[in-house]
């Protein structure tokens, strides 16, 4: 079937070229003949500049009269091509359902109708697809508030079961554990609902004027005594006052996930290189330590909710979450958060800011 189409819209295409062709040629004639006849019968010679400029002013001429009639008889169907195009744009942009006006049976008409019905399976798709987001963040909702409701519940019986008596050391540690363990739960439901909440449509960030430099200054100034702990030096390269309409709070957040990942993962005793800086028209907010070859060879994955690194070896801290997290709040930002091995085990993590998110101090 579109091969045929295709077949008619070809032999329409040649034969509207072919009568123009033959109209141009009638015109070259009909004007070159008079002339050349006029010289013959007036015995005139004709200089040879003066013969192929007649020849030339007549050739263009044919091929004026070959443009203007094929654009007057493709006029309908370049208007018709242009005003779809027009359309599918405007579908392209978000605007799913859109219909266009079908005029006409040709091959033009018949893109029209297949244009229409890739729009309505568009917005069919869109809807459904809405449909179940919305289903399945009711169903984090719920899941979280049912297993919240029972954890909390262990948690006070196993209170009750420490007080008023005396444990021995190992009851001791097995509560240890229990109580570690239905912390950690806790810590996997917020995280859980945080990501339905950070992933909903309808996700409205509290931005304000924020000083980037002074908000990693006082991070990292909370961080150091651990990084210093573990024998990590601090290389930092900040630019002062590099000002950011942003969410604080998500912010903080995100910049704590990425120095306790480096925490976690950097090689001991190795730097800890942190920078911040305008690099273009864009602001650049960088952490880089050396970390293992499993890292590294994670990189593609390390977003990935619940991906964690040598996880199958049961010692990795973590839920997985929280880089995914990082970067969905950086999305909502207009950002981009990203990691990239440089210099062989060197794993970098970067955070860049478009144009519109930076201002200047007041």
């Amino acid at each position: 079937m579109r091969q045929r189409q295709w077949d008619r819209l070809l032999v329409k295409l040649i034969g509207i070229i072919l009568i123009n062709a033959l109209i141009a040629t009638i015109v070259f004639l009909v004007i070159a003949y008079p002339i050349g006849l006029y010289y013959m019968r007036n015995e005139l010679l004709v200089d040879p500049m003066t013969s192929n400029l007649i020849f030339l002013s007549v050739t263009f001429l044919a091929i004026l009269v070959f443009i203007i009639g094929f654009s007057i008889m493709m006029r309908k169907t370049l208007r018709k091509i242009t005003y779809l195009s027009s359309e599918i744009e405007q579908i392209a942009n978000g605007d799913l359902g859109r219909t266009v006006d079908v005029e006409g049976r040709d091959e033009i008409a018949s893109l029209g109708e297949s244009v229409n019905r890739m729009s309505r399976q568009l917005s069919e798709l869109f809807e459904k697809e809405r449909a179940h987001e919305e289903e399945r963040n009711q169903l984090f909702s719920n899941l979280s508030h049912d297993l919240r409701t029972p954890l909390t519940s262990i948690k006070g019986y196993t209170q009750l079961l420490q007080m008023n008596r005396d444990l021995t050391p190992e009851e001791n540690d097995h509560f240890r554990i229990l109580n570690e363990k239905t912390d950690q739960l806790e810590h996997l439901l917020d995280q859980l609902m945080d990501v339905n909440r950070l992933y909903a449509p309808n996700m409205q960030l509290k931005k304000q004027k924020l000083n980037l430099s002074l908000l990693t200054t006082q991070l990292i100034h909370e961080m150091e005594p651990l990084f210093k702990e573990r024998g990590h030096r601090l290389h930092l390269s900040i630019q002062p006052d590099r000002w950011i309409e942003a969410d604080q709070e998500q912010l903080i957040r995100v910049f704590e996930n990425l120095f306790s990942n480096a925490w976690k993962y950097a090689e001991q005793t190795s730097p800890i290189e942190i920078r911040l800086q305008t690099k273009g028209q864009q602001i650049e907010w960088s952490i880089s330590n050396a970390t293992t070859v499993e890292t590294i060879e994670a990189i593609p994955h390390l977003f990935d909710r619940t991906y964690r690194v040598d996880s199958s070896r049961g010692v990795t801290p973590g839920d997985g979450l929280g880089l995914s997290i990082a970067r969905q709040i950086i999305l909502l930002h207009g950002g981009t958060l990203t990691a990239e091995p440089i210099e062989g085990q060197i794993i970098c993590f970067r955070v860049l800011f478009p144009v519109s998110q930076h201002i200047e101090r007041e």
